[in-house]
Parts: C-alpha cells; structure tokens; sequence
C-alpha cells in the first residue's frame, strides 16, 4: 500500500470487553481478537462497552454499570499482562447521551470517558432525538470533548441522518468518528456513500472499528487498503493512526483533509 503502511494504528470505539455487551462473549473470544488487532498494526485500544445514560435515573443503577464495567476492563487487562502481541489497553465506554439533562448528568462523572483524556465517545441512539446539538452542548459546557460515533448510521425521521445535520454538530465542536465498516459497506450502500461524502468533505475526524467480536469483526488493514486505493493515504494515517492516538494521548486531534477519488 504505498505511501502509508498500517502500523501504529489506535482505536476507541470496539466492544471487545468480554461478557457485557453485545460484543465478545468470553475472555478467550477478546484475546483472540485483540491478537489479530496487534498483528495488524493497532499499538493501543481503549475498550467501549455500551454504557446507557438513562441509569442516571434509576437509583444506582448507572454507578452499578460502572463498576460492573471497570472489574470486567481490570480483569481483561491482568490476564493481558505480560503479553506482547496484544495492543495496550486503555478503559472507556459507548455512552448513550439521549437528551441534553442526561448528558450533564453523566458527564459530571468523573469516571466516565476515555480515560486519562477529556474525551468521551457518545452515541445519541439510531433513531436520532430532536435535538442532539444540545446534547453536544451539555457535553463541552460539563468540560467534556464529545466523540460522536458512527454519524453516518443515524436516521432521523426513519432515513438516513442528513449530511448538514451532522455538519452541523462538527461545527458545533464535536468530533466525528465514522466507522471502519462503513467505508467498507458493511451497512449497505447507503451508509457506505454518506462515510465517503463526509471523508471528502473533510468532516471525517477519526475512523474507528465498533469491532464487536465474533458477531461482527472489523479489520483496520482491509479499511486502510480501501482507503489508499481510493486515493485517500493521506487521510487513512490521520483517520487510523495520528488522530486516534491523539485522542487516547489526551491531545487535539488534527484537521484531515478532504479526499478526492484517486489523488495522489
């Protein structure tokens, strides 16, 4: 693949903490793909187990999740202790930010996020609320530097979430994270065309995995071989490498460009 070999490569959105999601089922599921994720390039992973921010309104509820998230992340990371042909790893979560009183609430836990980093990986639900800008506002008013995954899977009034509104939450100061399977078409075609108009209109920021085990693998490798074959190099070493190690560094991430069909 010239111009850009795939190593180095960082990811944050992956349900690969066995046992409580509806990612990895058990532990030797989790190795077995962190692994495979080593031996394509991924140097560090943060786990993001589905963490619902409506449990903020069931007495503990949502402080149990946690805690129930944090032993299952220490319980991977001691039997990964030692090892070297497994990326290292990093504890986070999906959240679920419904409405903007959920998200202030959620976010004023300290806990929540990627940790060591302001960052915080969010997801507003398929079916999109009516007014997600708010809820990207609650976010950065808590402190917090929203993360939004998988904008080009949302649907707002059952079809597919317009590109403009998305532009708009990027404008707001969200970063989008678009999804590895996306570019590849493992959503249908429809998705597939919205990840590529946000990579060439330069709204892309980072482009993660939502590895979900065996259920549903992602390959960082094949995702950087489309992209350089489509012409974006450039762009798969920010999307895949610079910008996801940022992130998990706790640092700014930096603007991509937008990608045009076969450049160079």
């Amino acid at each position: 693949m010239t111009g850009f070999v795939p190593v180095d490569l960082a990811d944050f959105h992956n349900h690969l903490l066995p046992g409580v999601d509806d990612g990895a089922r058990t532990l030797a599921e989790s190795i077995a793909h962190l692994r495979t994720l080593r031996s394509e390039g991924v140097t560090r992973l943060a786990v993001s187990p589905h963490l619902s921010g409506r449990l903020v309104y069931e007495a503990g509820a949502f402080h149990e999740r946690l805690a129930l998230l944090e032993a299952a992340f220490e319980a991977l990371q001691a039997s990964c202790a030692g090892r070297d042909d497994v990326p290292d790893l990093i504890f986070g979560q999906e959240v679920l930010l419904p409405d903007a009183e959920i998200a202030a609430l959620v976010c004023a836990e300290p806990r929540v996020g990627i940790r060591g980093t302001s960052y915080v990986l969010i997801e507003f639900g398929f079916d999109l609320p009516e007014q997600p800008l708010a809820i990207v506002r609650a976010v950065l008013a808590a402190g917090r530097q929203p993360i939004v995954g998988h904008p080009e899977r949302y649907r707002r009034d059952g079809e597919i979430v317009g590109i403009d509104e998305i532009r708009s939450w990027k404008r707001e100061g969200a970063i989008l994270q678009i999804n590895g399977g996306s570019v590849l078409g493992d959503y249908g075609e429809a998705i597939e065309d919205l990840a590529w108009q946000l990579l060439a209109e330069g709204l892309a920021d980072v482009i993660a995995l939502d590895h979900h085990g065996d259920s549903r693998p992602v390959s960082p490798g094949q995702v950087a071989r489309v992209l350089a074959a489509r012409g974006a190099v450039e762009q798969a070493r920010l999307l895949l490498s610079e910008n996801p190690q940022r992130i998990l560094s706790g640092r700014p991430t930096v603007s991509v460009p937008p990608w045009r069909e076969g450049a160079a």
